[in-house]
């Protein structure tokens, strides 16, 4: 089955250059919009296992598709930037409110292909339309918020699931307390951002007693928390 991927672009040229790029591969069925309006009828509409997002658009920018995507539509799409040339500040943003990756304009077709398959890989293909996903042998249900080990849920409060899922969702991707903070709750959490760190703790504890024996969070000193990657080798 080909990976369906999202072309959100307000120039016909670029829409046109990257399905160009995605019909290189045998792996990718391209769809394409020219509004983040637009763009948020077909997610609500169709399974996506990517987005290739243009960060500025009039309308609706690229960013505020993001915050629709993660925080409104409570989905969570794998999602490419595609940036110009001096927008690193908005690049910053877009990665800090969930996007996975960026390339800047103009790229090598070779290239976007790589990153296109490596966002995938290491996110996509674990979300499947019913919501759930799996890693490290848990099997995570983002809509009723549970988790489940060899079958046997597991209990979470909220701002645990919140934490693991986050992380979960982006392996290998290193997460400070104040960006958890800040991507979860905004200006709802209550407490100091070292209060991460119980609740990592407590997720810690939980998962060895269910008997993942898997360091599935690992401590990156002096930053903050990662979910650590699958070995694929195995």
């Amino acid at each position: 089955m080909k990976d369906k991927i999202l072309i959100v672009d307000d120039e016909s040229e670029m829409r046109k250059l990257l399905h160009v790029c995605m019909s290189q591969s045998t792996s990718f069925k391209a769809d394409s919009v020219e509004s983040g309006e637009k763009a948020l009828e077909k997610i609500d509409a169709n399974h996506y296992d990517l987005l290739l997002l243009d960060i500025m658009m009039p309308g609706m920018s690229g960013l505020e598709v993001i915050t629709y995507i993660k925080e409104r539509r409570k989905k969570d799409i794998p999602i490419i930037l595609i940036s110009a040339l001096g927008e690193t500040d908005d690049v910053v943003k877009g990665l800090n409110l969930g996007a996975d990756d960026y390339i800047v304009k103009p790229f090598e077709p070779k290239e976007l292909l790589a990153r296109v398959s490596s966002v995938i890989r290491r996110t996509g293909k674990r979300l499947q339309e019913n919501g759930v996903f799996t890693i490290h042998g848990l099997a995570i249900n983002v809509e009723k918020m549970r988790v489940a080990y060899k079958n046997e849920i597991i209990s979470f409060t909220s701002k645990e699931f919140s934490i693991l899922k986050r992380m979960a969702m982006h392996p290998g991707r290193v997460y400070t307390r104040e960006q958890l903070v800040e991507l979860e709750w905004q200006d709802f959490y209550e407490g100091e951002p070292r209060n991460i760190d119980t609740h990592v703790k407590n997720i810690r504890e939980k998962l060895k007693k269910a008997g993942c024996s898997t360091p599935v969070i690992k401590t990156v000193w002096g930053v903050g928390y990662q979910v650590a990657e699958e070995d694929r080798t195995k």
